[in-house]
């Protein structure tokens, strides 16, 4: 591992050295190091589909402009000659060989190079011709699974630089962020200098089985036995049995009837001591956590919320939701959390999820619901919620604030959430997040 990223930092130098040479030339197409990545899991082959900038691709492989002629009907790019082509694929698909390794179930596979396209840098509004820039290029990669794979390991090692982010304060170094489809699955994960290998799993459970519901614990009822007094009462029951059937002592009946009645005294003074608690089997009640516990609760079914917006179709997001949510809430939540990932001012495209970090949270009563017996506790909760949305070659970070009070009660053997108060919500720019997009205020509701 110690090699393999001293390798790594040695290619990421590299690529700083290269960009800053090409950093000179004309600023055409992209400018800069982009790229864009999602990676499909099927049955029949693991798919990389890679969209890099003219900048990112000459420096893989390198291709003079002189190679290509513009096919207007097609938009695209194509090669004058046919051997040019054969050769760049050829040198294509050996560097993804050496640079992109794939473990399939414990096989290495090498990937066979399926789709290699030369595309025009278009944008809305310009009038310059596609032939004044030099093409972008999508590749797709098939590492070919003959079956279901049970376990991918991918370890991605190129790494595009950007100069420009120092400004911002950020690191020059571009993080790869990956968009994995796999089944019923759609997640965003992140491939970096030091951390650049990723293993997913396949798992055959249905969607609400993979998350587990927060376990309510219960203790059962019980009832005060005071030992001694029920010893007392045994005696003074004896002497009373004796005598009703025994002839001796209804001879002497004075001593007999002073035991049951010492007895009986002695019964009612000792009922306070040696007393102990006997569980009722039958009857088991909720036991309200304290205060540590219950935010911890909380905060693990919140987190399962919007675990559930990883899956891709609404009756997968339902059955997750289902393990968190009392079904009265199921549609509220549900429509809150979609909306709130929904990002109108990039076109309507639908953020992922990257991390839901909370910042303060505090029990705000506990007791049992109004009008039930049922036990609930209230939190009040402030926390963010970062999503990712992929754009072209890059992804854009978005960071949101809220503040709420839910109440959290019992359902079955499990703790949900059955109740949702909105205090806050709003847009904030956290370090990290892309400084070309402008702070807006969120989206209604308290997700």
């Amino acid at each position: 591992m110690n090699q393999r990223r001293s390798e790594t930092r040695t290619r990421t130098n590299l690529a700083a050295v290269v960009f800053a040479l090409t950093a000179a030339l004309p600023a055409l197409g992209h400018p800069g190091q982009h790229m864009g990545l999602k990676i499909f899991i099927t049955d029949d082959a693991v798919r990389y589909d890679i969209l890099m900038s003219a900048d990112l691709r000459n420096m893989i492989v390198p291709t003079d402009a002189s190679a290509f002629y513009y096919n207007g009907p097609k938009k695209c790019f194509l090669f004058v000659d046919p051997k040019i082509e054969q050769k760049t694929r050829d040198a294509y698909q050996e560097f993804f060989k050496k640079k992109n390794a794939v473990t399939i179930d414990g096989v290495r596979v090498l990937p066979v190079l399926e789709k290699l396209k030369f595309i025009p840098y278009i944008v809305p509004g310009m009038t310059d011709s596609p032939l004044n820039y030099p093409p972008d290029v999508e590749i797709t990669l098939a590492y070919p699974t003959k079956g279901r794979p049970k376990q991918v390991t991918m370890v991605w090692e190129l790494f595009p630089q950007d100069p420009t982010r120092a400004a911002f304060g950020l690191p020059s170094s571009v993080e790869v962020m990956a968009e994995i489809d796999a089944y019923d699955q759609n997640k965003v994960i992140f491939f970096t200098a030091d951390e650049p290998e990723y293993t997913w799993h396949y798992s055959n459970k249905p969607a609400r089985k993979r998350v587990r519901p927060v376990v309510a614990t219960f203790q059962p009822r019980t009832i005060p036995i005071p030992l001694l007094s029920l010893a007392a009462l045994v005696v003074g029951g004896l002497g009373l049995f004796g005598l009703r059937f025994a002839p001796a002592l209804r001879k002497s009946r004075g001593p007999a009837i002073g035991l049951v009645i010492a007895a009986l005294l002695a019964a009612g003074f000792t009922r306070g001591y040696y007393v102990k608690r006997v569980p009722l089997p039958w009857e088991q009640q909720v036991e309200i956590p304290d205060n540590q516990r219950a935010i911890e609760l909380f905060e693990t079914l919140q987190r399962n919320v919007y675990r559930a917006f990883d899956y891709k179709s609404e009756s997968d997001i339902y059955d997750v939701l289902d393990q968190s949510v009392d079904g009265d809430l199921l549609d509220q939540i549900y429509n809150e959390v979609y909306q709130s990932l929904i990002l109108r001012d990039q076109g309507g495209a639908v953020a992922r999820i990257e991390s839901v970090n909370f910042l303060d949270t505090a029990v705000v009563s506990k007791g049992v619901e109004p009008g039930t017996h049922i036990p609930a506790f209230k939190v009040r909760s402030r926390w963010r919620v970062r999503g990712i949305v992929r754009h072209w070659g890059h992804a854009h970070r978005r960071t949101n604030e809220y503040s709420a009070i839910f109440t959290v009660a019992q359902r079955g053997n499990a703790w949900k959430i059955t109740g949702v108060e909105n205090i806050e919500q709003r847009r904030i720019v956290k370090p990290g997040d892309d400084p070309s997009v402008a702070p807006r205020p969120s989206q209604q509701g308290p997700f």
